[in-house]
């Protein structure tokens, strides 16, 4: 996102503008950042339940996998 940025050996007013938009563009990224965390996270706590099962089908899994092997 290079908007705002002053060419090289621009006067101090374009600097200004730079510091102010890079400001601007860090300030409306945050939010963003923040409001799509918020939301996502919402819709995680309804997915628990599906993350939980498949980490039980997957653990014992493994445990009748490992007493499979070790009895061949």
């Amino acid at each position: 996102m290079p908007w705002g940025l002053a060419p090289q050996g621009a006067p101090p007013e374009a600097l200004a503008v730079g510091v102010v938009a890079y400001v601007a563009k860090l300030g409306l990224c945050g939010f963003l950042l923040a409001f799509f965390e918020t939301s996502i996270a919402k819709m995680r706590v309804f997915r628990v339940p599906e993350f939980l099962g498949a980490a039980l089908m997957l653990g014992l899994l493994a445990t009748l996998l490992m007493f499979v092997s070790r009895s061949l």
